[in-house]
């Protein structure tokens, strides 16, 4: 059985996201905040960038990848020195260095899938109307995120805010940072492609139909939506 296909929308502007990391990056230099300080909130870095809180919140986990911050549950961002998780990012930088072909996309689609798989399958047994009302709450903050339209079509087909709300519910610390690092490489990667695996108005489908399942405690559904909605074909 053949698995479906991406959607594989086009990216018009490609700056928008290197540039709001190089925006993060020089506030983290500035010496406006020491290590320990928290970072201002994901609305209040979009106000003050004038860009969505989907591009914030995308360069936010390259950031914390590179170990610069650190986002601790319940409380916000945080400012860090620089740690050992940077060096797993220079690794992932050298795979990207390497080129990022159909097959790199098709073995980044893989590695995606068996990460997302493992973390939905340990949520999917502990999850409760509290994690489903969260959960709720953000797809559909995320649908009526509208600033900036024309970067947030292209930057809402990356973000991936509710994978990683599943992670920090499941509540395995080793899952969320290797989520950490694969959504990194996954942002990264899909924009040297030069392309948006979905639409925003697909992944909000797809979320629904996941939460739906993981609320009638459905777990092998779960499993088989979250593989379908990662395991794609790339052209």
């Amino acid at each position: 059985m053949s698995k479906p296909r991406f959607s594989m929308l086009p990216i018009k502007r490609t700056d928008i996201f290197q540039e709001v990391c190089q925006q993060l990056e020089n506030l983290l230099n500035s010496g406006e905040f020491q290590i320990g300080d928290k970072l201002p909130s994901e609305r209040e870095l979009s106000e003050s960038f004038s860009v969505s809180r989907s591009s914030i919140r995308q360069a936010l986990k390259v950031l914390e990848a590179a170990g610069r911050i650190e986002t601790r549950v319940g409380s916000g961002t945080y400012f860090v020195e620089k740690q050992a998780v940077a060096s797993g990012n220079d690794n992932l930088n050298a795979l990207l260095a390497l080129g990022v072909t159909k097959e790199f996309m098709q073995q980044l689609i893989a590695a995606r899938t068996a990460i997302e798989r493992a973390i939905f399958e340990a949520y999917a047994v502990k999850a409760n109307k509290s994690g489903i009302r969260a959960l709720k709450e953000l797809i559909d903050e995320n649908a009526q995120d509208k600033t900036a339209s024309g970067e947030f079509e292209e930057n809402a087909g990356l973000d991936m805010s509710f994978e990683a709300k599943v992670a920090e519910l499941a509540g395995n610390p080793i899952l969320s940072a290797l989520q950490r690092q694969i959504h990194q490489l996954w942002i990264q990667a899909w924009r040297v492609y030069g392309f948006v695996p979905e639409s925003r108005q697909t992944l909000h489908q797809e979320h629904c139909a996941i939460i739906e399942a993981l609320a009638s405690k459905n777990t092998p559904r779960v499993i088989d939506l979250v593989v379908q909605h990662v395991d794609k074909e790339v052209e």
